[in-house]
């Protein structure tokens, strides 16, 4: 475990080009953890620094952020959620969502703190994540259903049941493009705001699929966060 990193950050970032196809990870800086602030705040930065002026929501540029923040994976209620970040439909502005569920605890234990995504399919795809494994698979199967359909299909397919696997989609509104068409996931959490459903339907990634991982995250105070937890609860 690298101790630079700061307590509750896996301390990587999982990036993927759908027009390419290709996946990699790369570590981003324990001073911008310190500074840029859970998954809004990392997915603000992305979306600041790599992002330009007059790149519209349906411009393969456009950069699909799904973040979560230090405290994701750790045991404090209701901090396993997802933070959407990127430039929505309804506006063509920067918009940040949250949708609870625990996609942000299984994104963690993965080893990452977000994933990034830019470029647009030629075909509908899912990203299917298992610890530091990413691949990027056909998803001509799940077109045309609901995203608790899209859940069922591929807890089934893959074979990770419950609180196993975390799915997030769109069902045919994203698919559609309808500006107001959101992410949902875990059965029913929903990142609402700013049609990123449609900017998620553009790129022709029909769903994350995240495998609850292995890694470990450390508390850099756990006396600390329990105490702060029981407050909290």
């Amino acid at each position: 475990m690298n101790r630079d990193v700061p307590g509750g950050y896996a301390g990587r970032i999982l990036r993927m080009d759908l027009t390419s196809g290709k996946t990699w990870s790369e570590p981003w800086a324990p001073d911008d953890m310190r500074v840029f602030v859970g998954g809004a705040g990392l997915g603000a930065k992305i979306l600041w620094d790599e992002v330009p002026a007059g790149v519209a929501w349906d411009d393969a540029e456009n950069r699909l952020i799904l973040a979560t923040g230090p405290l994701a994976g750790l045991p404090v209620w209701g901090t396993g959620g997802l933070s959407v970040v990127t430039r929505g439909a309804m506006t063509n502005g920067g918009t940040s969502t949250q949708a609870n569920g625990f996609f942000g605890a299984c994104l963690k234990y993965s080893g990452y703190d977000a994933i990034v995504v830019q470029g647009q399919a030629s075909n509908w795809v899912y990203l299917y994540v298992q610890d530091e494994a990413a691949e990027l698979r056909d998803a001509a199967f799940l077109v045309g259903k609901d995203t608790w359909e899209t859940q069922d299909v591929l807890q089934a397919r893959l074979g990770y049941p419950g609180h196993q696997m975390s799915v997030y989609g769109i069902g045919p509104a994203g698919e559609n493009l309808v500006r107001f068409s959101a992410i949902a996931g875990d059965y029913g959490h929903v990142a609402s705001k700013n049609g990123c459903g449609a900017v998620m339907g553009k790129k022709r990634l029909k769903a994350v699929a995240l495998v609850r991982g292995t890694r470990s995250i450390r508390a850099a105070d756990p006396r600390g966060l329990f105490q702060a937890a029981d407050e909290i609860a």
